[in-house]
């Protein structure tokens, strides 16, 4: 069941974030998820570190460059993602969401990029949120609190939970819905399959 809800949203064009502690499996899940794309889907994919697979061949990878000797200009995951606008993408994949670079991608999601995925180190749906919020503002100092929810509101659907059980096996443990905006925050509903 989890496999078919997971290829219908992706079929869908549905936004998510896949969570999880480091080592839990996000990478083979996003991987996973890429492979169930479209043939004629351009994703562009942005990372830090190459870690994500193209999909086909109309799909691209774009890497951050640091220069330890100040030679080269720095090219940070904020400025990819807006390189990545331009590329003509139908879904933009972000390796992994830890900076201010939030702000960045779910302004492009907001702007009709759907199908698009991300990753974030959390351990829950709720705890993902709130360090989205914090990303965000890392980005956007001077945005409202209600400002930031209403932009995760808008631009994200769906956030997939990856864990690993006491034996080291990892799974698919939790699918969470966004699935309202309050005063006091963001409404999760658990799908369960």
């Amino acid at each position: 069941k989890q496999k078919e809800f997971i290829e219908t949203i992706i079929r869908n064009r549905k936004n998510f974030l896949v969570i999880g502690s480091t080592g839990s499996g996000k990478t083979t899940f996003v991987n996973a998820c890429l492979q169930q794309i479209s043939t004629s889907e351009r994703a562009v994919i942005v990372e830090d570190t190459s870690e994500l697979m193209v999909p086909n061949t109309l799909s691209t990878k774009i890497l951050t460059r640091k220069d330890s000797h100040g030679l080269l200009s720095v090219i940070d995951l904020s400025v990819l993602i807006r390189e990545a606008l331009r590329m003509r993408p139908d879904r933009i994949v972000l390796g992994e969401v830890r900076g201010p670079e939030a702000k960045d991608l779910l302004l492009a999601l907001s702007t009709g990029h759907e199908g698009s995925i991300g990753t974030l180190h959390a351990q829950n749906a709720s705890e993902a949120l709130i360090r989205l919020e914090m990303l965000i503002q890392l980005g956007a100092p001077q945005w409202s609190l209600e400002s930031i929810r209403r932009l995760i509101y808008l631009s994200l659907n769906y956030i997939f939970t990856i864990s690993r059980n006491d034996k080291g096996e990892r799974r698919l443990s939790h699918i969470h819905r966004l699935s309202g905006m309050e005063s006091f925050g963001l409404l999760l509903e658990e799908v369960k399959l």
